[in-house]
């Protein structure tokens, strides 16, 4: 009788066993369909999200393609309002930024600076956007806004030939006798004519302008020169009349 209820009791242990194995299985069942759709989803977002992300960088590339052919900062301010609905990153409103001063500079300083400002609430080391506001601040005639940018856009990458640039014009023209330093701005000048191989016509009419505040003539002319020969259109006519501003008996 004994016996007889051990090997009942032991059947049932069996049988309670075999029912929590089945149990797991089922429950395996039923959830490995759902990690499976999870995944499923997780990979689909991230493809969805490059695929936009392409489609934002193809954007991109035929504004700045078309900008560069027409010179319409108006429309291409629009093109990238309408990426940064989307896409609102450090990078994209760097340029945004960008594009409004350029494309009025009285009227749109502020929001120009302001959507800087923003860039720079997303990426702190985002150099495109520091250079962007030394190349703002340095237009308006604030001087010491403007070398602190720049200073910042060098630290984060130091072969940015239009901050060095930026720089030595800010050196060189600032009223402020602190912020003046005309050995700066001829180390800077040179580094950025150096990073541009000799070849960019506004980096030498910036040394030129620094030789004229270090009073040095001979050497001055021969940067206006140089500008001169590589600018073409209404910049070279404003070379020339720079030229003839500083000294009107120099032949052209």
């Amino acid at each position: 009788m004994t016996e007889n209820l051990d090997k009942q009791f032991a059947d049932l242990q069996q049988i309670l066993a075999n029912q929590k194995t089945l149990g797991k299985r089922f429950l395996w069942l039923l959830i490995v369909p759902f990690v499976l759709t999870a995944l499923m989803l997780i990979a689909l977002f991230f493809l969805t999200q490059r695929v936009t992300d392409v489609e934002a960088l193809a954007k991109r590339i035929d504004i700045d393609r078309y900008l560069q052919l027409e010179g319409n900062y108006a429309w291409a301010v629009r093109g990238y309002e309408e990426i940064v609905k989307t896409h609102p990153t450090s990078e994209i409103l760097a340029r945004l930024g960008l594009l409004y001063f350029q494309a009025d500079p009285k009227k749109n300083e502020k929001i120009a600076i302001a959507t800087l400002e923003r860039a720079r609430l997303l990426d702190s080391n985002n150099w495109a956007l520091f250079r962007s506001l030394g190349y703002i601040y340095t237009a308006i005639k604030e001087p010491k806004k403007a070398i602190e940018a720049g200073q910042k856009a060098l630290a984060l990458n130091n072969l940015d030939s239009g901050t060095y640039n930026n720089l030595a014009w800010t050196y060189a023209t600032a009223e402020d006798n602190d912020l003046r330093d005309l050995q700066s701005a001829e180390t800077y000048a040179l580094k950025a004519i150096e990073l541009k191989q000799n070849r960019q016509a506004e980096y030498f009419d910036t040394l030129a302008q620094v030789y004229v505040e270090k009073g040095d003539r001979d050497r001055a002319v021969q940067a206006f020169r140089r500008a001169i020969a590589l600018g073409s259109g209404a910049d070279r006519l404003n070379y020339q009349e720079r030229l003839k501003k500083y000294f009107p008996d120099e032949k052209l």
